[in-house]
């Protein structure tokens, strides 16, 4: 990398300036879209204690332990995947910028830069002994960096995974080649340590574990001895990662796929449909390589053909591989039938033929697969253009570069205005939406934005406004997929909270419930509609169904505890507060409840044992006040001296 940087300085330079002029004004963007899985994003609310959303980040450098042993991301149900890298390097930032939104779009930025370098210079090491090697690695380097479908793993904070995998599995390539000509202990490691930081990273690294051998093939004469080295070093980082995930990982992989996500989670297809579909998905990418609008955050059921009729997908994906293999029969050209492998198998995890992919579609799933896709057409436009000459930034005016710099100008333009889309969650739902409308995930994330809102000091919207549009949007959401459960439960929400109807939002909750059985928060959220209707004893039911499913549902431990005590059966209460404090042993609500039970029931001491337990947890002026008059009545002057002097 260090000789390629001394003889192509002038490269490193228009790429880096390159990728500020089509992504700079990604510095002004706040958090979008999945960023709250990876680092901390939610900020502190005055007159209530700060919880980052996540803790392990927000340690800084004293969480990074912790990070290793456990899952990259969490939401309420489960736990998924393994990228501790990753999350490495956002609790490195935080514990340096603290919560910066420049600072880690920056940070993509310069990975982004970093990823297209690399590439370039992998490139130039892969083609050594062809003549045109500059010009195949400038012009494939140039498109990669340009091409809009990178809009999504740039501006995507969460997307990181993507840069730092690509990374590293081209510095694992680029360590290979020098094993190729020489076998070194040092190329070897490094091949090993990058693959493994890349697989750290996410696991879309492990493409390279048949790109390397492919590029070895059709690029460079290895003996048995290297073949076994490598084969070696496959197999060292495969336990290694194996024995990780076994032995330091603490908790497992949970992760649910709904209908809602890609119905091929939930319905049975054939082997043929499955086909079908591989081919449909695959003309899609194909088509977005080429033809990259509009685009989409998020994509789902609905959006996507997923039927086994035929559509345009269909025949431009068969298009494409007729096309591709008539030309390389007749041409002979080795060059075009390595990038289209290249593409084709990058892409092919991705086509919902094997297993389905998360969303359908998605443009960060076709990143690794681009470089394919970039090279093919870089290959191509080497037979048309002369040798290439690159000394300062004057040469993309000058020929043969002036033919593409048109192109580069409105890739530019229309990076400039996909970029802005991505300001917050808010700016890119609400215009992505017209692209969605069929779409029930799309539909309820903005939704869940306008919900949120309710709840800020937000004042973009009315009240009453944010409500309707939260309600369309839900609703809108089950017309798509009748079975999104989650779209039931907050809609009912909105129902109870906000335009206070109970009836509704009870008919909401039971629909989510019907739709997903072992749903506690539906449980819950029914129990308070019920003791809305004095309907207590399904009130208490319904609590108690919430806390079976999910023994952690603290409101509605809360809840139950509150309907026993207005109905005064204190000993009741009790014994749901003894429970609710084997879960939750230091919360304050819980032993001011069980001071206020004992107290009615006339046990005094166990009372103010019980309010001296709370005043230890959350010290306030109010307890102080009373423990002090009640000491005072006790005759006990040393303890109401106490509490007096600490008020």
């Amino acid at each position: 990398m260090i000789a390629h940087f001394k003889n192509n300085k002038n490269v490193f330079f228009a790429f880096l300036i390159l990728v500020f002029l089509f992504y700079g004004n990604t510095l002004r963007n706040k958090y979008a879209l999945d960023d709250d899985y990876v680092t901390v994003t939610n900020l502190p609310e005055k007159g209530r204690e700060f919880v980052p959303n996540h803790k392990l980040v927000s340690k800084g450098f004293s969480g990074i332990a912790k990070i290793w042993k456990s899952r990259y991301a969490h939401d309420a149900e489960g736990s998924f995947d393994y990228r501790p890298f990753t999350t490495t390097t956002f609790a490195i930032e935080y514990a340096i910028f603290g919560q910066s939104p420049l600072a880690s779009h920056l940070i993509n930025l310069l990975l982004y830069f970093l990823t297209v370098w690399f590439l370039f210079c992998t490139l130039l090491k892969l083609f050594e002994d062809y003549e045109f090697k500059f010009n195949v690695a400038f012009l494939c380097s140039l498109l990669f960096l340009i091409h809009p479908i990178h809009t999504e793993v740039v501006n995507n904070l969460k997307c990181r995974d993507e840069l730092l995998a690509f990374s590293f599995s081209l510095l694992a390539l680029s360590y290979s080649l020098d094993a190729a000509k020489k076998i070194t202990l040092k190329s070897l490691l490094c091949v090993i340590l990058f693959l493994l930081l890349g697989l750290f990273s996410k696991k879309t690294t492990v493409l390279f574990i048949a790109v390397i051998p492919l590029c070895l093939l059709f690029f460079r004469k290895v003996n048995l001895k290297y073949m076994a080295l490598t084969a070696v070093s496959f197999l060292i980082v495969g336990l290694t990662v194996a024995l990780v995930k076994r032995n330091i990982i603490q908790e497992d992989l949970v992760r649910h796929f709904y209908h809602f996500e890609n119905p091929l989670y939930t319905d049975k297809v054939s082997l043929i449909h499955r086909l079908v579909i591989g081919v449909k998905t695959f003309g899609f990418y194909v088509k977005f390589l080429i033809f990259p609008f509009p685009f989409r955050s998020y994509y789902g059921s609905g959006v996507f053909d997923l039927s086994s009729s035929l559509n345009t997908y269909f025949f431009i994906g068969l298009s494409f591989v007729f096309s591709t293999a008539y030309y390389i029969y007749n041409k002979k050209s080795k060059l075009v039938f390595f990038a289209v492998l290249l593409f084709c198998g990058s892409i092919f995890p991705f086509v919902n033929i094997g297993t389905p992919a998360p969303g359908v579609l998605a443009e960060r799933f076709a990143f690794f697969a681009s470089f394919g896709f970039c090279l093919l057409i870089a290959i191509l436009l080497n037979n048309y253009l002369k040798k290439l000459t690159f000394t300062s930034l004057s040469h993309f005016f000058s020929k043969p570069l002036i033919y593409i710099t048109s192109l580069m100008f409105i890739c530019m333009i229309y990076i400039w205005n996909r970029n802005v889309n991505w300001y917050d969650k808010l700016a890119l739902f609400e215009h992505d939406i017209k692209y969605l409308e069929k779409s029930a995930k799309a539909n309820s994330l903005l939704a869940n934005e306008y919900f949120a809102m309710l709840r800020s000091t937000s004042n973009k919207y009315p009240e009453q406004v944010l409500v309707q549009k939260a309600l369309k949007c839900y609703n809108q959401a089950i017309v798509n997929d009748s079975v999104f459960f989650t779209a039931y439960n907050n809609a009912g929400v909105l129902h109870y909270s906000y335009l206070k109807d109970i009836e509704t939002a009870r008919m909401y909750f039971k629909l989510a419930i019907k739709h997903k059985p072992l749903y506690a928060q539906a449980y819950e959220n029914l129990g308070n509609c019920y003791r809305q209707e004095k309907d207590i004893e399904k009130a208490i039911s319904s609590y108690k169904k919430a806390i079976q499913i999910n023994p952690n549902k603290y409101a509605a431990y809360l809840a139950i505890i509150g309907v026993f005590f207005e109905k005064k059966e204190f000993n009741e209460t009790l014994k749901i507060i003894q429970i609710a404090n084997n879960k939750f042993p230091q919360d304050y609500e819980l032993k001011a409840q069980e001071a206020n039970c004992y107290f009615l029931l006339g046990d005094t001491s166990n009372a103010i044992s019980k309010y001296e337990e709370a005043y230890k947890i959350n010290p306030n002026q109010n307890l102080a006040q009373f423990l002090a008059k009640k000491y005072e009545e006790f005759g006990n002057n040393v303890k109401s001296d106490y509490y007096k002097r600490i008020n």
